[in-house]
C-alpha cells in the first residue's frame, strides 16, 4: 500500500457490478396498531445492472457504466468498461482488484489484459471472499441511497437518480474514502 499510495502514475481500483431494480428493496414498514401491514410490489424485474470502479488509495474517483437489466452483464462488457478505464486514466498504470465472477476470468477479459498488460494488471480475490472488496461498500452506500426506499416509475427516472449519486460521489471523495479506503481493507 505504501508503493501504491506514494506513486502518482499508479491507481489502485476496486471493481464489480450490482444491479438496482425500480421497485424498492423496502423491507421496514409501520402500520396502524391492529392492522396488518401492506408493502406492495408488482414483481418488475425492471432496473440497471451498473459495472463500477472506484480508486481506493488518493483521488477515490468512480467510473461507472450501466446497462438495462434486460440483459446480464457479459465478459464483453467488461472488455468494454476496463477499455474506458484505460482512457479514463491514459497516463496512468491501473491496478484492478475484481472478484472471481466468469465474466471476469473469461478467456475475452485475459486476452485484453494480457494486449494491455503494460497499463492493466487485474488482481483476482480469492474465491467466495466479497469481504475483500472495498466495492462492496459503494454498492450498499449507494443501494441504501438509491434503492432502500425509493420507486421509480421508469428506467430512465432511476438512470437519472443513478447518475446523480454517482456526480454526488465524485465530487465529495472523503465520502468515498470513508466507504472504500484501501487501508480498511488491505494492510
Amino acid at each position: 500500500m505504501d508503493i501504491v499510495e506514494n506513486t502518482e502514475d499508479i491507481c489502485l481500483f476496486a471493481m464489480d457490478e450490482t444491479g438496482i431494480r425500480l421497485e424498492s428493496k423496502n423491507h421496514y414498514s409501520w402500520s396502524p396498531k391492529g392492522k396488518p401491514t401492506i408493502i406492495e410490489q408488482n414483481g418488475c424485474k425492471k432496473g440497471l445492472n451498473i459495472i463500477g470502479a472506484t480508486e481506493i488509495s488518493k483521488d477515490f474517483s468512480m467510473f461507472t457504466k450501466a446497462y438495462s437489466s434486460v440483459n446480464s452483464i457479459t465478459a464483453q462488457e467488461i472488455v468494454y468498461f476496463l477499455q474506458g478505464l484505460i482512457e479514463a486514466y491514459p497516463n496512468k498504470t491501473l491496478m484492478v482488484i475484481l472478484d472471481n465472477a466468469r465474466t471476469h476470468t473469461a478467456q475475452i477479459v485475459q486476452d485484453f489484459a494480457a494486449l494491455h498488460e503494460d497499463k492493466l494488471h487485474l488482481i483476482f480475490q480469492p474465491p467466495y471472499s466479497p469481504q475483500l472488496n472495498p466495492q462492496e461498500n459503494i454498492w450498499k452506500w449507494f443501494k441504501d441511497e438509491c434503492a432502500q426506499s425509493n420507486t421509480y416509475k421508469n428506467e430512465k427516472e432511476l438512470q437519472r437518480r443513478t447518475d446523480e449519486f454517482f456526480s454526488h460521489a465524485n465530487s465529495h471523495p472523503q465520502e468515498v474514502k470513508s466507504h472504500a479506503w484501501a487501508r480498511s481493507f488491505y494492510k
